[in-house]
């Protein structure tokens, strides 16, 4: 009698190269599958990889844009109008003024929907890794979630950046003859970014409530965590999690804008000329992904706050911040609230890259298209 050898076949690509790299490594039968890590390490590295091609891909297109814009014949510089007056100029932050209410709505609301959805798989892939007992996360995973992400990136952007633009032109009115001792800048930057961080939050907070869960696969669609909240404790079920939200997004915001300023102003001042596009894109993200380091044990724990059910006594895993904290770091160990820091930096620093910039891109289109004396215009 022989025994028969059930022959192990590569289903996916990911586990077709795992299996080549097993075989190239340790010569091992074609019939034995790899090792479950290799498969997983083989996922990472792709997505890895991707991620790595797309960010290449932008900051090549954005330099492409800044030189095509270079190359192009300059036009003679405008001409005071009759009125009197400088020129309409995009130097500084003055010119967001000009925007009306509605303007700036669609601006922040249009950025913050194309930066959360380009991105919207590392967001899920930091979501499982940071649920209890960990998910792994396939590529059929990593679009769960999708349709509630996008329907709040619009009005939770259309609220922060009013909230931040408005709060800028009223703190700048207001201090406006006094220096600070040269801080006035940061500090109306923190403030401004911390009130629209509170406004998003409004909308946030539920839009969590919602996206985690189906990306936890605690719910097969955004219909059942819907009614499951509703169920659970009606429309307050929504906002479960909110002062963990605020603890969160408020001191990331204040901290990617100040690691921006502070990075922009050393950049200036060591190379004596402002950032272009590309660079500008860098800074941010490399501000917004430090910012990230720092808040990821507050973004844990507001994950688990999010996402815990009654256990069978009918109590919930955890009952506070603190709670949580105290809890996730005695029976998990203080490396549990680091979880998901590689997808949160590699989330976090482009979102507010690609945020900040189409915000900008958006806003100053849409002055362009009055003419070239739209700072003039009511």
């Amino acid at each position: 009698r022989h025994r028969v050898e059930k022959v192990w076949r590569p289903r996916t690509p990911f586990e077709l190269l795992a299996c080549r790299v097993e075989r190239a490594t340790k010569r091992t039968s074609p019939s034995i599958a790899p090792s479950r890590h290799l498969i997983m390490f083989s996922r990472r590295a792709v997505a890895a990889w991707a991620l790595a091609a797309l960010l290449l891909v932008a900051l090549a297109a954005a330099e492409g844009s800044d030189q095509a814009s270079d190359d192009k014949p300059k036009p003679p510089p405008p001409k005071k109008s009759s009125s009197g007056g400088a020129p309409c100029s995009f130097k500084g932050g003055a010119w967001k003024n000009s925007l009306s209410q509605t303007e700036k709505m669609w601006a922040g609301s249009l950025a913050r929907l194309c930066a959360q959805t380009l991105l919207h798989p590392l967001d899920t892939i930091r979501t499982r890794r940071q649920a209890a007992g960990g998910l792994t996360t396939t590529p059929k995973d990593m679009l769960k979630g999708l349709v509630p992400q996008m329907l709040g990136a619009m009005p939770a952007g259309a609220l922060q950046f009013i909230a931040y633009e408005q709060t800028k032109t009223e703190l700048n009115a207001l201090c406006k003859n006094q220096t600070l001792g040269g801080l006035r800048p940061h500090l109306t930057e923190i403030c401004a970014a911390a009130v629209g961080a509170a406004a998003a939050s409004l909308v946030r907070v539920p839009q969590e409530r919602v996206k985690q869960p189906v990306q936890a696969d605690l719910y097969p669609s955004m219909f059942a965590a819907i009614q499951a909240n509703l169920k659970s404790g009606g429309l307050s079920s929504f906002y479960t999690g909110f002062t963990a939200t605020i603890l969160r997004d408020i001191p990331w915001n204040t901290l990617s804008f100040f690691f921006f300023n502070i990075f922009k102003t050393a950049y200036e001042g060591l190379l004596n000329m402002a950032p272009n596009q590309r660079d500008t894109m860098a800074i941010g993200a490399v501000g917004g992904a430090l910012a990230a380091v720092i808040m990821t044990p507050v973004d844990v724990v507001k994950t688990r706050l999010m996402l815990q059910k009654p256990g069978a006594d009918g109590k919930l895993p955890y009952m506070g911040i603190a709670h949580a904290l105290v809890k996730i770091s005695t029976e998990e160990g203080p490396g549990a609230l680091m979880k998901g820091l590689t997808p949160r930096m590699a989330y976090l620093g482009p979102l507010a890259a690609i945020t900040m910039s189409i915000y900008e891109k958006i806003g100053k289109k849409m002055l362009m298209d009055k003419g070239p004396n739209w700072c003039k215009k009511k």
